[in-house]
């Protein structure tokens, strides 16, 4: 059963964007939960780019790729997959521009603090999680996987274990491209914004409010890390993107990786963003830290299997979380 709220959000209240600080926030409560009094690990749910909480539970029924709904992708999972029951949370990542990336920033929104701050606190009080870090985990596919990285290797103090899943890594080799795809978008013409309907504008503008934000720069509020008509890299600005990327980013984290109980790293060998290769890379640097982990790949492209990779993370969570703590 999947339970619908909304929940305002403190630390998404005055992002530049003027988006909503009340947020949606689903719950997943596994079978049996009505009727007991026990307590469950908790495992939240991050979406990816593009979407919204509201989506990811009741995708839509067009389009050219069908997805089932959430319930239908959990209730297996603790039902006929036999996996020990969890709370699945699912809070609201959405932005205007495509996603708040699951980190801080005056643009956006704090999403980072929001999950922390708001959405945790809220779901302890309200539900039967067991609340404690070793019994708290999370996951997500490509936006979301980026986001649980993101979460879990700078709060170890809130989060126990984490499953990556298709995750945005390596920017050099996968998102430097998308600059140059954008400026190739709207040649000759500068850069003004996003324009609607152009998705390469639409992520490099995302991106960059969340990557390198700028309040002092109106009306966008964002420094791009590409010169126009140059095409030259604005290092410094790329330097602030790179910061974000778990490949880089993983070197100054090793001490908050030794303290997770499990990381869980999982991609599609045929990833249409090349994400396999930032997945392969990050595995690198973790097993010559000798930090313990899972390196998993799959055949699927970027997209096509990601409700059956949300299944293997949740099989994947009782190996690393407790569910005696209290």
């Amino acid at each position: 059963m999947i339970i619908h709220t909304r929940i305002e959000g403190s630390h998404l209240a005055g992002n530049l964007l003027g988006d909503p600080s009340e947020r949606d926030l689903f719950v997943y409560v596994p079978p049996g939960y009505e009727e007991s009094d026990r307590r469950y690990p908790a495992a939240y749910l991050l979406h990816a780019y593009g979407s919204t909480a509201e989506q990811l539970v009741t995708p839509a029924t067009d389009g050219q790729r069908w997805s089932p709904p959430l319930e239908d992708v959990l209730d297996p999972v603790f039902g006929r997959m036999g996996v020990a029951p969890m709370i699945v949370v699912i809070p609201d990542g959405w932005s205007r521009w495509g996603c708040g990336q699951w980190v801080d920033s005056p643009v956006t929104g704090r999403f980072e603090q929001y999950a922390l701050h708001d959405v945790i606190p809220y779901v302890d009080d309200a539900y039967r999680t067991l609340p404690a870090p070793r019994s708290r985990g999370v996951f997500g596919f490509s936006s979301g996987g980026f986001g649980a990285w993101n979460l879990a290797s700078r709060n170890p103090d809130v989060f126990s274990a984490m499953a990556v899943l298709s995750a945005d890594t390596f920017l050099d080799m996968t998102h430097k491209v998308i600059l140059y795809k954008y400026l190739d978008s709207i040649w000759p013409e500068a850069p003004n914004g996003p324009v609607e309907g152009n998705e390469w504008s639409e992520i490099v503008y995302d991106y960059s409010a969340t990557y390198s934000p700028n309040p002092d720069n109106p009306p966008y509020y964002v420094d791009l890390p590409v010169a126009f008509p140059s095409g030259e890299l604005i290092q410094e600005i790329w330097n602030r993107w790179l910061s974000f990327d778990p490949v880089v980013n993983v070197h100054d984290r090793l001490d908050n990786l030794r303290k997770l109980s499990g990381i869980l790293l999982d991609a599609g060998f045929n990833d249409d963003y090349n994400l396999h290769w930032g997945h392969r890379l990050l595995s690198h640097h973790l097993t010559q830290a000798g930090i313990a982990h899972e390196h998993r790949e799959n055949p699927g492209n970027h997209g096509g299997r990601h409700r059956e990779r949300y299944q293997v993370a949740l099989e994947w969570f009782p190996q690393v979380l407790d569910r005696d703590a209290i």
